[in-house]
């Protein structure tokens, strides 16, 4: 056998076997003989966190209640499962692809994965079969799950708790606060939450990203039942709250001055008209993002007015030159090893345990499945399927007979095929876990918030039947809340849609960062994507005779150009309507380090090699950028937790850049 001996149960195998035998009526288990099996060295003050730790786990991750029962003076431990299988929906094919739509809208690789499996498993249709783009419609959302604090919000959300935190607001000014956390959502790009602060008596909005630190559940006495605890209103829905959020908080207005052609997009978002002048009245709401925003046009454009504005853009161009001058050169990283993807390690117990029971229930609802299948599904080697398969056959009832394991092919996993047998409680598809739930209902919900979404009827269906197959949490579809940006605030968008939806050829003025200049292009636009607070458009280019991504903030003027087109095989966009990133071989091959809260910033270049493993904070990553050129707005944006590594002239010219940019503000 090709896997690998371990001296004892992993992690992974004990939970997987605690699952299975705690959800098995025949036998009990009590906190000594659970506690042993999580910790079998450990003292029993160690035992006793285990199980506590074990309580949370399932709670939390897998959606399951822990009951206890008393029976002469022991308290015995088993699983409540009565709400625990999937319960008999069927899902029309139009239903099953617009839930594998809503899974596949994650930029998050892991979450992605994720959410397609649930989607599967909740549907019974694959998703490779759902005519996935086709039910996109003219405007669609890419979503992430990039904020490290991100878990622990979600889980106070559906498990009605309070938060204590430090906060930092958009000004600047920390505070310290305890909040009865309602919903959490996305809008521009960012996650915020909301509920009632007892330090302000009001409810209120947070963005999640301005936190400082971690979170801290906090107890006002005896918990939700306690009368200082506000619980969330039966009617909340969190994407009317983000889209209420603008209206409750009054624009800024910012003035700049255009030094540089690089700096023409700006002109799209001037509130003095779009003219040639160079100083220009620009609106905003967010403080932090619009200067992140200015800062990565660099020597392009000086900030004049407001003075905290000000501040916050040279800040954030200082703190870039400084981690750009500390960053080593490609010298000092000459040991590291390269490979073509991203290593994501063994990754959470929790994650390799989802695995294993959904590797189970596929494999029974199959009857026999190759493992090269089971490969490519679950997106490992082959070698790491057969690892995970004898992990499988090694679980069963803690310390029972060898009969009460999970037979895998009769103990054989070198085989090309895989059968498991006496696992039925396991085999039963699962209702959706936490995060499976945030995948798919969190696409779901986003697809709901488009206007006048081409699929509507279809979306209500299947989210109906979806919201059955959701984890026991209360109110989990209202509390979890998505909003898009610009679809009904800019006219350029609207003219967009239009033309879409009337299959018009529209004719736009643009301008291009990698020839850096603006030309007219007649273009037969196709659907809109929005990723965060940037709109693209998919469309086929009639000048470069091909299908296109044109960023709509480029776009200084759009228009009618009088004539239709009908939809043919040049406009079928790719399957999972992601935006792809093209490079040429010609291009210059950059190493960059990225923090790894930042990471779909560069994934989104489709980096040709990963380190393989983390170094520092982060990874370094080989990309193909244009010219130099490309690489100064990402560093100066992401305030330097993103670095060029090599080549020279690059580092160089990223220096030189943010200093001429730093200079402006020197007066």
């Amino acid at each position: 056998m090709s896997t690998k001996q371990t001296s004892g149960p992993s992690k992974a195998e004990r939970l997987t076997s605690l699952i299975y035998a705690l959800a098995t009526t025949s036998r009990k288990f009590n906190a000594e003989r659970i506690g042993s099996y999580l910790a079998p060295e450990g003292s029993k003050e160690t035992r006793e966190k285990a199980l506590d730790r074990l309580k949370d786990d399932i709670r939390n991750d897998f959606g399951l209640q822990l009951n206890k029962e008393v029976i002469d003076g022991v308290t015995y431990y088993s699983i409540d499962t009565t709400d625990w299988f999937l319960p008999p929906v069927e899902f029309s094919p139009a239903e099953a692809g617009l839930v594998a739509l809503a899974a596949s809208l994650w930029k998050d690789t892991k979450l992605q994965s994720l959410g397609l499996n649930a989607a599967a498993r909740v549907t019974g249709h694959e998703g490779d079969t759902s005519p996935v783009a086709s039910l996109a419609g003219s405007l669609v959302p890419r979503l992430s799950l990039d904020e490290p604090n991100f878990r622990e919000c979600a889980l106070a959300v559906f498990n009605h708790n309070t938060l204590k935190f430090d906060y930092r607001s958009s000004n600047g000014a920390p505070s310290q606060r305890i909040v009865d956390v309602w919903g959490i959502g996305q809008r521009y790009g960012n996650w915020y939450f909301t509920g009632y602060d007892h330090t302000r008596q009001d409810t209120r909005v947070f963005r999640l990203s301005r936190v400082q630190g971690k979170f801290v559940n906090y107890r006002h006495g005896s918990g939700a039942s306690d009368p200082s605890y506000r619980a969330r209103p039966e009617d909340f829905d969190m994407t009317k709250v983000l889209q209420d959020f603008d209206l409750q908080n009054p624009g800024l207005v910012a003035t700049v001055k255009l030094l540089g052609e690089e700096a023409i997009p700006l002109r799209a978002q001037a509130v003095n008209g779009r003219s040639d002048q160079d100083e220009l009245q620009i609106g905003y709401a967010d403080p932090h993002s619009f200067a992140q925003q200015l800062a990565g046009y660099g020597p392009a454009v000086k900030v004049l007015a407001p003075g905290e504005l000000v501040n916050q853009v040279r800040q954030i161009l200082g703190d870039a030159r400084t981690a750009q001058l500390e960053q080593g050169t490609k010298d000092s990283y000459a040991d590291t090893k390269f490979r073509p993807h991203r290593a994501t390690g063994r990754g959470t117990t929790t994650t390799q345990v989802m695995r294993n029971i959904d590797m189970i229930q596929y494999v029974h609802a199959h009857g026999i499945v190759e493992v090269e299948e089971l490969a490519q599904r679950y997106s490992m080697t082959v070698a790491k399927v057969r690892e995970e398969l004898a992990m499988i056959m090694m679980c069963g009832v803690p310390y029972g007979q060898h009969d009460e394991l999970i037979n895998v092919n009769d103990g054989d996993v070198e085989s090309d095929t895989v059968t498991i047998s006496n696992a039925a409680l396991l085999a039963e598809p699962q209702k959706l876990a936490p995060l499976e739930a945030v995948a798919i209902l969190g696409g779901l919900n986003a697809l709901a918030s488009i206007p006048e979404f081409e699929h509507q009827q279809v979306l209500n269906a299947a989210l109906a039947k979806v919201n059955s197959a959701v984890a026991r949490f209360d109110g989990w579809n209202g509390a979890l809340g998505f909003a898009l940006s610009k679809a009904r605030e800019n006219d350029i968008p609207q003219q967009l849609i239009q033309a879409i939806r009337a299959q018009e050829v529209v004719r736009i003025d643009y301008y291009s960062a990698r020839s850096r200049t603006h030309q007219e292009r007649d273009v037969e636009p196709i659907r809109l994507i929005e990723d965060g607070a940037v709109q693209y458009l998919r469309a086929w280019c009639r000048k470069r005779e091909s299908l296109l991504t044109f960023r709509v903030d480029r776009m200084l003027c759009v228009e009618n150009a009088g004539e239709q087109f009908a939809l043919a095989v040049r406009h079928e966009d790719q399957q999972d309507v992601q935006i792809r990133y093209e490079s040429s071989a010609d291009d210059l091959e950059v190493m960059v380090h990225v923090d790894a809260e930042f990471l779909p910033v560069i994934e989104a270049f489709h980096p040709l090699s990963w380190s393989a493993g983390k170094v520092g904070a982060g990874y370094l990553a080989n990309v193909r950028f244009s010219d130099h050129q490309v690489a100064a707005p990402l560093v100066a944006r992401h305030s330097g937790k993103l670095t060029v590594v090599s080549p020279d002239a690059t580092r160089e010219h990223v220096v030189n850049w943010l200093d001429e940019a730093i200079r402006l503000y020197e007066d």
